[in-house]
């Protein structure tokens, strides 16, 4: 490669913003698994919901802590049975066997349609579902929910990525580095070709946007019952607080605006040293 080549392709800006949907929580409710929980425990169905929840996110966390790892289908398995168990709520194979089938049919949150498809069809915007959740978990997802079916025309490989590939869950810092260095962003902020703080993570999950602002991504949250941020484990709170993903556009635009002014001046000072 002669020298002239060499100056081009280490000046190189990539124009993207990485638009990563959490999955569980953020596009689609685990509250809508009450539902289906109410056709076995009809008295105790938001209760057992709620246990669940609590506990499928503590094993995660317990898991990393511990530094190994268990997929988050048998993660899920494993903490309805806590629920349950904690409860003393009798129950067979056969029900948890159902239960577990209607994971992969969860109710998406009403402004899920409309924000995915303007999103897809914005250049400069590259969406992608970031999930614990395993590949099949993510695919089952897409497939079974038409407001998701916009990731189904995306390749495979570009569409989801899952806390199966690094063996990390959030908010470990590895699988939001991982998720930035995949998808071809530095794990510096304000890197020339790219940084990591072209990564917008989009969450209703605090944990999750404490995580990826820790590794310098920009963290959107979205508080839809608009109570407000109350952790106080960390000093500063999300970047950016939206409380329906019908607003997100709007944030968007705004980061794409500013970054494309940072993208031009690299660009023209390039030009320049060529």
């Amino acid at each position: 490669m002669d020298a002239e080549t060499s100056r081009f392709i280490d000046n190189i800006v990539d124009r993207r913003i990485i638009v990563a949907f959490d999955l569980f929580g953020t596009l689609l409710s685990t509250d809508s698994i009450s539902k289906k929980l109410a056709e076995f425990y009809p008295d105790k169905a938001d209760s057992i919901s709620t246990a669940w929840r609590k506990y499928q996110l503590e094993y995660t966390w317990r898991l990393n802590s511990m530094g190994t790892f268990e997929p988050f289908d048998i993660v899920t398995r494993k903490s309805l049975l806590h629920a349950l168990s904690e409860s003393s709520i009798p129950h067979n194979k056969s029900q948890i066997a159902q239960i577990l089938t209607s994971y992969a049919s969860l109710t998406p949150f009403p402004d899920v349609p409309s924000s995915l498809s303007t999103i897809t069809s914005t250049r400069h915007l590259q969406p992608i579902i970031f999930t614990n959740g395993t590949p099949k978990m993510a695919k089952e997802a897409v497939v079974n929910t038409p407001e998701l079916h916009v990731f189904g025309k995306i390749r495979e490989s570009d569409a989801y990525l899952s806390a199966d590939e690094i063996e990390k869950y959030k908010p470990h810092p590895m699988i939001y580095e991982y998720l930035a260095a995949k998808l071809g962003k530095s794990i510096e902020v304000g890197d020339r070709h790219g940084g990591i703080d072209e990564v917008v993570l989009v969450s209703a999950n605090p944990f999750d946007i404490v995580g990826a602002q820790a590794v310098g991504m920009t963290g959107v949250w979205v508080d839809r019952a608009g109570n407000g941020w109350h952790d106080a484990l960390v000093g500063n709170g999300p970047k950016v607080v939206i409380k329906s993903l019908e607003e997100l556009q709007g944030v968007l635009e705004g980061i794409l605006e500013a970054k494309g002014k940072i993208w031009e001046e690299v660009i023209k000072e390039n030009k320049e040293d060529l």
